[in-house]
């Protein structure tokens, strides 16, 4: 988990210092001719392929945050087991919640636009459409071969995009979650009347 924290740690910095310099300018032509890319490689599917592999990571992240609410006192070692329990229960409702988020036709737009810039960087319009058309051109190959690079380049900004609504919907289940085990363990220790 710790890779994983530095590596997230070191996008965000990366990504930081993307995002400070100005995008270079996506021609109307190259634009739609990646649009067309886009299409032909079925990105919409990746990007909800991307959310199933996002849900998977959620109760980890979770269980992050509640060990960060225990630790700060907010929780009680029985009510962090509990809490553990409920985030079980509400995986399927993250699991929608994530399913929605890349289906919104901003975050999608946004992934685009990326795209569009880092197609429009290392391919001309005529290639990207040759690529769209026979992908196992030499242009297809190409593409191939330059893909793990545009990752590379593309991943800081689509995670500084993803952050704040991953840590936002978190911090929310959190929240519930550790509410729930709030007023649960009132109920328990509330005394009975007759």
């Amino acid at each position: 988990m710790k890779i994983l924290k530095r590596l997230v740690c070191a996008l965000v910095f990366v990504a930081g210092g993307a995002l400070a310099q100005a995008p270079a300018p996506v021609d109307v032509e190259q634009r739609a001719a990646v649009k067309e890319l886009l299409d032909a490689m079925n990105f919409k599917q990746v990007l909800l392929q991307m959310a199933g592999a996002m849900t998977q990571q959620m109760p980890q992240m979770l269980d992050q945050m509640l060990d960060g609410f225990a630790s700060k006192g907010k929780l009680t070692p029985e009510q962090k087991a509990e809490a553990r329990k409920l985030a079980q229960q509400s995986q399927i409702g993250m699991s929608r919640q994530m399913t929605e988020m890349y289906n919104d036709p901003q975050l999608v737009q946004g992934f685009e636009d990326v795209m569009a810039r880092a197609y429009a960087k290392h391919f001309t319009t005529a290639e990207i459409k040759a690529t769209t058309v026979f992908y196992t051109s030499p242009v297809g190959k190409k593409a191939l071969t330059i893909m793990p690079q545009m990752m590379q380049e593309t991943m800081p900004e689509i995670m500084a995009m993803m952050s704040p609504r991953i840590s936002a919907m978190m911090e929310t289940v959190a929240g519930d979650v550790a509410a729930q085990v709030e007023k649960n363990t009132k109920a328990k220790s509330a005394p009975v009347t007759k």
